[in-house]
């Protein structure tokens, strides 16, 4: 998995993400919760995400 592989899953779980928050909007305006739960669904994404990049530059440094 590289870099690229990476940002292209991030996007498309951030496009995921935001259409289930245009959603949860829609359909649950007034649901503080459903709202929190979509936001910390964008940190999580932008967390694992990190952690990936991190660990392929590791991955890099140890093969060379």
């Amino acid at each position: 998995m590289s870099k690229s592989d990476i940002k292209r899953i991030q996007t498309t779980l951030e496009v995921v993400t935001d259409n289930l928050d245009d959603l949860v909007n829609e359909l649950l305006p007034d649901n503080y919760d459903a709202k929190e739960l979509v936001n910390h669904l964008y940190y999580v994404i932008n967390d694992v995400c990190s952690v990936l990049e991190n660990e392929i530059q590791i991955r890099n440094k140890i093969s060379k």
